[in-house]
């Protein structure tokens, strides 16, 4: 009989025990060649992950596994074929208690408080049914010495075939390894550590193995030129080494002075994170690292919650009238980013997060955070509990070898201090006596005028604007408040010529509107209409803009939208009143910002921005500010990180803490039901994802049916507005 490590799939190809388990030795074996360590520490990795490979999966090999595998039982009694992996393992003088741990643990996590997805029911030296496991083995003992043998032939360790014969009789592991608590006070960090890297390598392996993928080599980002001219500041990027703070106006060029920042602090095997707070602007990163890496598309991963349909969107070409292959690949694809696979990386804070605050996977940082570099991009806009969160991470990464550069065209004084209180940071910005990068600092894009009453009162001078051929960017801070001026410019100049872009659409409708965004659209929608998406990162440029009040660092990235890469100052409008009451940002900013702007009395330089946002911030965060700030700045798992350490957990918490509680969810709105279970039907599951809208399920608690899967909304939805409110009509 053959065995088999998985059932037959869709085409009916079945994958022996043999094959998978090779399968899992070579990507091992690839995931040690590209990790950031010195040459000797790979090997031996290299070495204990062969065994790790070799030993994962022999536990499948008991007969009543197989007989699942074969559809001729049901199941195998609640019985996991790793325990008897580790206990195989155990018969091995040779095979340390870590990779015997990373055996026991390679699909469930040890116990504790939370007890879903452990081995509950596994403690100390065995359990109940160890006993019939290992009879099963034994029944099968003949054919599982014949692979073992193969396997051993494979990774060159013939030696271990002599205790192959020897039956399985208990998990040779100290009880301190399967309790945290424990673990924490019987085994030292480096114990705990190397356990926990062991871990990460297998199931990383694992996953590409049964995925049948092959990791793209490593990316020295010195071999691929930025393909421009670097002015004086991005030349000095490009030759500083260790942490960075770059400040540069918006159209500057600080992506490319990144990458030389980059290339020139990229250890040997280091990866590269780019972080950016918001998906539209990560995926159009992306799209621009693909490009900057030519020919190397595949060594860019894109990794958010909604990574998969932005992938999906893009290989529509590739798949044309096969949506199912398509988004097959697009799944597979975004999984690939969640594992040991791409060299670059695109992603947003929370994604880094989910590594410091010890969630799924998080055992991957161990061989991926030494000698990367990390590059926190607008980190200005983030709210005080995810900056603590994000400053702390950095501080860890620093203590593990990773170098950091943080980005921004504002980034306020008291934050460029809270950073250098954290790590020793080299400061980069145009310089004023060179001649190119004073010409960036000098230039004046725009005349800010500060006027009465709401963006209302303004369209009919923006419908003037936009009949005479000016593009006009129109930026609100709330949701209902676009669609209403939205709402009123439709009335005037047709939907041809005005476009919504705001968080309330689905996914299928943002993606169009990204697309009709992106560089390579052509033109521009005559004006965009548009809540704070696009005020990080997206490269358009509009002639006007018509801004509700917000803080200076907020209204310098809506400028930044306006006049990109002119040297002729335009007009911006920024109005004193909001249309909707609710506040969204502080008061006291927003007059303080207010009342310098009106100040300047001439048109904008870049550096007035720099001096009005350090002016406005001057006092940094204050009381409830400061204290969540400083909470999560020194979280437990960031300033003790060797006691916080434990071996084979993850925190099922991680997405309360780190994904800002704010009460909204993905739902769907209830005039899509039937196009979304007609999708379901055909099989295309993420055309029908895309239709949930993120919502804030708490303000409409009452309308939010919770017993469908997925939650329904009975709140209206057109493709040109977006969610709507209760009452609100759509577009006819």
């Amino acid at each position: 009989m053959t065995l088999l490590a998985k059932s037959a799939d869709d085409r009916g190809v079945e994958e022996t025990l043999l094959s998978h388990s090779l399968r899992v030795v070579e990507a091992t074996r690839q995931l040690c060649d590209r990790l950031p360590f010195p040459t000797n520490e790979r090997e031996r990795l290299k070495k204990e992950l062969d065994l790790a490979a070799a030993l994962h999966d022999v536990g499948k090999g008991a007969s009543g596994f197989q007989r699942c595998l074969r559809n001729e039982q049901a199941n195998w009694n609640g019985w996991r074929h790793e325990v008897l992996s580790a206990a195989f393992a155990s018969n091995f003088a040779a095979v340390s208690e870590e990779v015997v741990f990373a055996v026991l643990t390679h699909h469930k996590q040890i116990p504790g408080q939370e007890e879903h997805g452990t081995l509950r029911w596994f403690a100390g030296y065995g359990f109940d049914g160890l006993r019939s496991m290992c009879r099963e083995f034994a029944e099968n003992s003949a054919e599982i010495v014949r692979v073992w043998e193969r396997i051993c032939n494979y990774i060159g360790r013939p030696e271990l075939k002599t205790d192959a014969a020897h039956p399985p009789s208990g998990v040779g592991l100290r009880p301190g390894w399967l309790d945290a608590e424990r673990q924490r006070r019987d085994l030292d960090f480096a114990k705990r550590r190397e356990a926990s890297l062991v871990r990460g390598l297998l199931v990383s392996g694992d996953h590409l193995a049964s995925g049948h993928a092959v990791p793209p080599p490593m990316v020295r980002l010195r071999d691929f030129p930025v393909g421009i001219e670097p002015r004086p500041f991005q030349e000095l990027a490009g030759l500083t080494l260790g942490h960075a703070i770059l400040c540069a106006p918006t159209g500057s060029g600080k992506t490319e002075a990144a990458l030389l920042w980059a290339a020139a602090n990229q250890g040997e095997n280091g990866r590269l994170f780019y972080v950016l707070p918001y998906t539209a602007a990560i995926n159009a990163m992306h799209a621009r690292l693909q490009g900057f890496l030519k020919g190397r598309p595949d060594s860019v991963g894109l990794l958010h919650g909604r990574a998969a349909h932005h992938l999906y969107a893009c290989l529509a070409k590739d798949y044309p009238g096969d949506a199912v292959a398509a988004q097959g690949e697009a799944v597979a694809r975004a999984r690939l980013a969640r594992e040991m696979y791409h060299p670059v990386r695109v992603c947003t804070p929370q994604q880094l997060l989910r590594y410091t605050l010890h969630g799924r996977g998080w055992e991957q940082m161990l061989a991926e955070i030494p000698g990367a570099c990390l590059v926190f991009d607008e980190v200005h806009s983030y709210d005080p509990e995810l900056a603590g969160l994000t400053l702390g991470t950095a501080r860890l990464f620093a203590k593990m070898g990773a170098k950091t550069l943080f980005v921004s065209a504002t980034l306020p004084r008291f934050l460029r201090k809270e950073i250098q209180g954290l790590l020793q940071t080299t400061q980069i910005a145009p310089d004023p006596g060179q001649e190119r990068d004073r010409h960036i600092m000098n230039r004046k894009r725009h005349f800010v005028e500060i006027r009465r009453g709401t963006v209302l009162d303004a369209v009919p001078e923006i419908v003037e604007k936009a009949r005479s051929g000016r593009s006009v960017l129109v930026v609100c801070n709330h949701v209902r408040s676009a669609q209403c001026v939205y709402r009123a410019l439709l009335n005037e100049l047709g939907e041809t010529d005005v476009l919504l872009f705001h968080g309330r659409f689905h996914m299928r409708d943002r993606r169009d509107k990204e697309r009709a965004l992106s560089a390579s659209e052509s033109p521009l929608p005559r004006v965009l209409v548009a809540t704070q998406v696009v005020e990080v990162s997206l490269d358009i440029s509009y002639d006007l803009g018509y801004f509700e009040p917000a803080p200076i660092d907020a209204l310098a990235q809506r400028m930044g939208r306006v006049n990109r890469k002119g040297d002729t100052p335009v007009r911006v409008v920024v109005v004193e009143k909001t249309i909707n009451s609710h506040p969204l940002y502080s008061a006291h900013l927003i007059l303080d910002t207010l009342q310098r702007l009106a100040k300047v009395g001439d048109a904008l330089a870049e550096r007035d921005l720099g001096e009005i946002c350090d002016e406005v911030y001057g006092k940094g965060y204050e009381g409830e500010q400061r204290q969540a700030f400083e909470e999560r700045l020194n979280h437990p798992f960031f300033v003790d990180f060797e006691r916080n350490l434990v071996a084979g957990r993850h925190e099922r918490w991680t997405e309360s803490v780190i994904d800002k509680a704010d009460g909204r969810a993905d739902v769907l709105p209830q005039c899509l039901r039937r196009e979304y279970d007609n999708l379901r039907a055909e099989k295309r599951w993420l055309d029908a994802d895309a239709l949930l809208v993120n919502a804030p399920v708490r303000r409409y608690w009452r309308l939010v049916e919770q017993r469908t899967d997925p939650w329904e909304i009975n709140l209206p939805y057109d493709s040109r507005l977006g969610l709507l409110e209760p009452g609100e009509a759509q577009l006819t």
